[in-house]
């Protein structure tokens, strides 16, 4: 019950970002997913579970906005790469930050042995999700 509430209370502060910087579940999705580096929008694509027609939309709205820029991947100039922009580190630093600060201070008061059940916990319950997205993936919708 507890790592539902924690869930239901991430997704509440998201749904608020959102709501204030004017950002849609799949456009949060994608920010979130580039502050790991640059990717490609087929990349994106399928993180984010949209087609590739799709995310082209949703970049395209990003970039006009400074969340996003696109630029040539230096190793193959064919290649096009996404990466964070200002808007997206600006909005990192003002939301995101603060939050990693507390969180990190809160977990000072925990020894390593703690929070390495905590990570075992939080790994095990994330690998269930994935196993019952599969299967939910895989039953599909129920007929009606």
């Amino acid at each position: 019950m507890t790592i539902m509430r924690w869930q239901d209370q991430t997704q509440k502060f998201d749904e608020l970002v959102g709501r204030i910087y004017g950002l849609g579940p799949s456009e949060r999705l994608c920010l979130s997913f580039l502050m790991g580096g640059p990717q490609t929008a087929s990349v994106i694509a399928r993180e984010i579970r949209l087609t590739p027609a799709a995310v082209t939309t949703l970049l395209d709205r990003l970039e006009q906005r400074g969340y996003v820029r696109r630029q040539s991947d230096p190793a193959d100039r064919r290649k096009v790469m996404v990466t964070s922009d200002h808007a997206a580190l600006a909005l990192a630093q003002e939301v995101y930050l603060p939050m990693a600060e507390a969180g990190a201070a809160m977990l000072e008061q925990f020894s390593m042995d703690e929070l390495q059940v905590v990570n075992r916990v939080v790994q095990a319950a994330m690998a269930l999700q994935d196993e019952a997205a599969a299967a939910l993936q895989e039953r599909g919708r129920p007929r009606s």
